[in-house]
């Protein structure tokens, strides 16, 4: 009777065994792919401006060429090195979107360049009338081009409201005096 007992207990087969531990195995692949995933993406926002897809960035060396094509045109140069400057650059973005300035918004990456030499670069532009030199050492700076010349040098762009980069924009022309 014993026997018959024994007999009757289902046997689980080999293949079952192999399939369950192909499946554990897909399962901690995909954990561990969904893990660096997350982490690259997390180190990917801390090193991009929010800016980044919004505007058009630029060579230092493109600058003189844009220009001719475009007479007017704000170029925008940060060196992201905290949060408080995302922050600033998030609030720039959405104020660049509502007024339509992300046609003639340019950005430098300012970390991708030796300071000394894109300020020389920079310098090249100023216009007779504008009487401050230019330093990168600034964090965050916007410089507004009128026919291949800058004619306004915004340091610490970081600083300012949207409602009082609205007003330099407005000043120079970039936008609607409303």
């Amino acid at each position: 009777m014993k026997k018959q007992i024994s007999e009757n207990k289902k046997r689980i087969p080999a293949k079952n065994y192999i399939i369950l531990a192909i499946v554990v195995f897909l399962t901690i692949c995909v954990v561990f792919y969904a893990k660096n995933w997350y982490i690259t993406a997390k180190e990917y926002a801390a090193d991009n401006s929010p800016l980044f897809g919004t505007i058009s960035e630029i060579n230092k060396n493109e600058i003189s060429n844009y220009s001719l094509e475009n007479p007017k045109f704000v170029l925008y140069v940060s060196a992201i090195d905290s949060n408080s400057i995302k922050r600033f650059e998030q609030k720039f973005r959405n104020y660049l979107i509502n007024n339509n300035l992300t046609a003639s918004t340019l950005y430098i990456n300012a970390l991708n360049y030796d300071e000394k030499e894109l300020s020389d670069t920079l310098n090249t532009y100023l216009d007779s009338k504008v009487k401050t030199r230019i330093s990168i050492k600034d964090n965050v700076s916007m410089y507004i081009f009128d026919d291949g010349k800058i004619v306004a040098v915004i340091k610490d762009a970081n600083k300012l409201t949207t409602k009082k980069i609205n007003q330099i924009f407005k000043k120079y022309g970039m936008i609607d005096n409303d």
